[in-house]
């Protein structure tokens, strides 16, 4: 049988299509542009055709098809000439965590590290798993993908709408908040529904987030909460941070069961150990395979990576594009880099999600010293009337817009030192990694 996959370069299409060629099957596939993650599917012998076209599809017996696709791309509408079954990206992946023991992580922040850490535990522990992730880890030998003979572990995306047919034995929700409503008939309500249909199919048990509003109103007998009060089974104290490094107390109804060592700054991390942590303990794993996991955890790529540092300039750069997760980064940037000033460089994401919260936006950015609003990332969204970055930056001060990448990097190199902290879920990375190699070439004791 042969899968064809269009957008096959997506950080989801592309773990599925691995998966399908280490099943057996035979895989092709095409994507827009040529990428790292394209160049990496073709040294696995996975035929990558770069550009849509309809002749791409010869022999195919079934299509998957990313979101991004539409139905107006010529594979598609060739295919449905041809009828040929197509399957959404979301649609595939479900019928895979059915087909086995799955474990799906969802929510709106936190599911990608949260996938990597309880996937860091297992293969440490020696389970052997599955994982789909939606990101890239060092420790997963395809990066966003590994095989094994263990339980899957997979991030269930609840950005495309499909979250609601989504079934796997354990469901972990880190938090929700209203964000994708495109999908959902800009309701957040819909959202909620689907995230609460989704729960309601796990056959073993749920674990969600005890300290989050919305969450706290799924009630079922399969549920376990985490969070940082006794009001949850398994829950955090003593939070401390230490620059580069924070501890805390992991509780489980009200007894202490130790402490661990996390090379990750903020809270917000300390809310996904806590989810990974109660899995594994759930799952039968000893506390103190769990505890040297995280001694040996590192961040998942753009997760807060240290691009550059010497004595005085640091370049991070972080996935952050919601309003809570940029509040958390620049607050763990901070907790990380205490005696220094931080400049954030923010790229909006998304039109709908910048007219949702180009408020919230801009409050969370007068957490940092300094920011620089860089030209949004439509992630091939249309234009919204009245909605750009220049209305968000005008709400902050210290801020400044700028819409060239030359200029973005000249501004950066005018400043002596500092913490530029890159952020949001576009192709700021871009100007993060070129300002690094700047750096790089200009001091010689550059990590």
């Amino acid at each position: 049988m042969k899968y064809f996959f269009s957008g096959i370069g997506g950080i989801g299409m592309s773990s599925l299509a691995l998966y399908t060629k280490y099943k057996g099957f035979d895989v092709i596939g095409s994507n827009n542009l040529e990428s790292e993650r394209t160049k990496y599917l073709k040294s696995k012998n996975i035929d990558v055709k770069i550009g849509h076209n309809k002749e791409n599809i010869a022999n195919a017996d079934l299509i998957i098809k990313s979101t991004a696709i539409k139905d107006s791309n010529p594979e598609i509408q060739h295919a449905k000439d041809l009828n040929i079954p197509i399957l959404n990206r979301m649609e595939y992946l479900n019928y895979i965590l059915k087909s086995n023991y799955s474990v799906g992580i969802t929510g709106t922040d936190g599911k990608t590290t949260t996938t990597a850490m309880i996937s860091h535990i297992l293969k440490t522990a020696k389970c052997d798993p599955t994982v789909f992730l939606g990101g890239i880890h060092d420790s997963l030998e395809d990066g966003n993908f590994r095989v094994g003979s263990g339980p899957i572990i997979s991030e269930v995306d609840e950005s495309d709408g499909f979250i609601k047919d989504t079934i796997s034995d354990v469901s972990i929700i880190t938090n929700l908040r209203p964000d994708h409503l495109e999908h959902y008939n800009n309701s957040f309500e819909n959202l909620i529904d689907s995230i609460y249909t989704h729960a309601s199919h796990a056959r073993d048990f749920v674990l969600l987030n005890g300290d989050d509003s919305i969450l706290n109103t799924f009630y079922d007998n399969l549920v376990i909460k985490f969070g940082s009060t006794n009001s949850s089974e398994y829950y955090f104290t003593n939070r401390t941070p230490y620059g580069y490094y924070q501890t805390f107390d992991v509780n489980y109804k009200n007894k202490f069961i130790g402490q661990i060592k996390m090379n990750l700054p903020g809270v917000h991390y300390a809310y996904d150990a806590i989810a990974a942590i109660a899995y594994a303990l759930e799952a039968g794993i000893s506390f103190d395979k769990i505890k040297f996991a995280f001694e040996t955890f590192n961040s998942v790529n753009r997760r807060f990576n240290v691009l550059f540092k010497n004595s005085h300039i640091f370049v991070v750069d972080d996935y952050a594009h919601t309003p809570e997760e940029v509040e958390h980064t620049i607050k763990a940037a901070k907790e990380y880099f205490p005696e220094y000033p931080i400049i954030a460089v923010f790229q909006p994401h998304r039109y709908t999600r910048l007219f949702r919260h180009y408020k919230q936006f801009s409050e969370a950015l007068k957490n940092a010293d300094k920011v620089f609003v860089y030209r949004i990332y439509s992630a091939f969204e249309d234009p919204i009337d009245g909605i750009d970055e220049l209305k968000m930056a005008k709400l902050i001060e210290n801020s400044e817009f700028i819409n060239s990448e030359n200029e973005m990097i000249d501004k950066i190199l005018d400043l002596n030192d500092g913490v530029f902290l890159f952020l949001g879920a576009g192709d700021i990375t871009e100007v993060a990694k070129k300002v690094s190699n700047i750096f790089i070439k200009k001091y010689a004791n550059a990590i």
